[in-house]
Order: structure tokens, then C-alpha cells, then sequence
């Protein structure tokens, strides 16, 4: 971990160029620009909404913003780790001519999804500003555990995708069914007051770090009050463990990573 810091600040001027750069290209890919950003994620939540709620009717009160809080986190994860897993594939040239320390590609990509989650997380705010208070600083703790989650599971995949070239559009599918098993759309309140869900299952559904993730985001922008700090400090003690792992076995593959490209 030390050494990740270590070369995030040695490289810090390549990062900030590489993440202007995203950026720019990302913006530069639509007509509407950055108002895209603010768009993209009011879109879904009216897709979404019209089914859950009007078709279905469910849901409660507010939804649209509960619903919000959840896409907007979810896609920010979702985006971060198919760009992780393909950040070596994508990045051959820059590899193969440059020195930076391959690992700064593959963060890239979080701190990229981090800015446009930014966004959405702005919009929600305004939306929702009686919910605001001295808790809402706190957001930086989700959004951290985010960029970790993606960054830990980056690091595995985006070898595997030098090796195995399916392994993103696998990872598009998982990241699809992902979306159902975290509560995006519904609370976990939902899931454990099933009766017929046996409890192994609902001890396993609390192992998914987005259920946390979520909650977190939800409860200080949507239910204006501090998330419960238990479930949150284990699910970043994880994650931070998850990334220290991702680490050695990056440094361990990485140099063979520009053979295979």
C-alpha cells in the first residue's frame, strides 16, 4: 500500500495529465458535453421509476430519490471496474513506450468515475438539500470504499484481460446481475424481511460490499442521518485488504504483462 502511494506521488504529473485527458475525451465523445453527466443518470432513474413504481407500484416515498442514490453509486462502480479491467489492453501503446509503473493505468480509471459520481452526488444534494447537515462530508468514505473495491478488483482483472481476452465481456454480465443482487433498486431491509429467503442466503447477501456502499450513500444524502460506522469500517477493512493483495499479485505478474500485449 505504501508503495502505491509512493508511486501515485512520483507520478503524480502523468496521473493528472492521463485523468485531464479521460476526462476531456469522455466529455468530448457527446454533443451536450458535461451536461450529458448530469442527464445520464436522471434518465435511468426515470426508466426505472416508471417501472418499478408506476407499472409495478412500488416503492415508496420519494423513490425517485432513493433510486438515484442507488444508480448513481452502482453505475460509478460498475463503469470503474469494466474500464479497470480493460486499462491494460487499452493502454498497450502508452506501455510498451512509457516507464510509468503499470499500476497508474489501472487506477485511472476509479479516479476517472469518481469525478463523474461527483456529479450525479451534486445533483442529489441539490435535490435533496433538507437531508444535508454535518454528516454529509462523510460521502468521502463511501465514494473511497468505491474507488477501493474497483481499484482491489481492477488490479486481478485487468491481468486476466491481458491473458484471457473474454474476461471483460464476462465481467459485463456479472456486473449486470450485480446490479439486481445490491439494493439499487430496493432496500436490503427488503431481502431480510423474506421469510422464505433461508439465512444463510440473506448472511451471504450481506457479504456484498455494495450493500454497504449503498446504504451509506443513502443514508446520509437520502435519509439525512450518519450510516451505521460497524458494517462500514469491516466492508473497508476488507476492501483495503482485497487491494493489498491486488497489489502483490500485480507486482508480481506485472512484468510479464508487456510480453503478452
Amino acid at each position: 500500500m505504501i508503495r502505491l502511494v509512493s508511486d501515485i506521488w512520483e507520478n503524480r504529473h502523468a496521473l493528472s495529465t492521463q485523468f485531464y485527458v479521460n476526462i476531456k475525451t469522455t466529455v468530448a465523445t457527446t454533443r451536450l458535453g458535461f451536461f450529458w453527466w448530469i442527464l445520464d443518470p436522471l434518465f435511468l432513474m426515470m426508466v426505472y421509476y416508471f417501472v418499478v413504481k408506476v407499472v409495478f407500484d412500488r416503492g415508496g416515498e420519494n423513490y425517485h430519490l432513493f433510486l438515484l442514490c442507488g444508480l448513481v453509486t452502482w453505475q460509478s462502480f460498475s463503469r470503474s471496474l469494466t474500464l479497470c479491467t480493460s486499462a491494460l489492453v487499452r493502454s498497450e501503446g502508452l506501455i510498451k513506450q512509457a516507464s510509468l509503473p503499470m499500476v497508474i493505468y489501472v487506477i485511472l480509471s476509479p479516479l476517472v468515475q469518481s469525478f463523474f459520481c461527483t456529479i450525479g452526488l451534486v445533483i442529489i444534494m441539490v435535490w435533496n438539500w433538507p437531508a444535508l447537515g454535518v454528516h454529509t462530508p462523510a460521502i468521502v468514505v463511501p465514494v473511497f470504499m468505491m474507488i477501493a473495491l474497483a481499484l482491489a478488483a481492477g488490479l486481478f482483472l485487468s491481468v486476466f484481460e491481458v491473458y484471457i481476452r473474454d474476461t471483460g465481456k464476462l465481467i459485463t454480465y456479472i456486473m449486470r446481475f450485480g446490479m439486481y443482487i445490491s439494493p439499487v433498486l430496493y432496500g436490503p431491509e427488503q431481502i431480510y424481511g423474506i421469510e422464505s429467503i433461508p439465512d444463510y442466503a440473506k448472511f451471504l447477501y450481506s457479504l456484498n460490499p455494495m450493500v454497504h456502499v449503498i446504504g451509506a450513500v443513502r443514508d446520509l444524502l437520502f435519509y439525512g442521518r450518519m450510516f451505521d460506522w460497524r458494517p462500514v469500517l469491516i466492508t473497508l477493512a476488507c476492501a483495503l485488504i482485497l487491494l493489498q493483495a491486488g497489489l502483490l499479485f500485480f507486482r508480481r505478474v506485472s512484468p510479464y504483462v508487456p510480453k503478452m500485449l
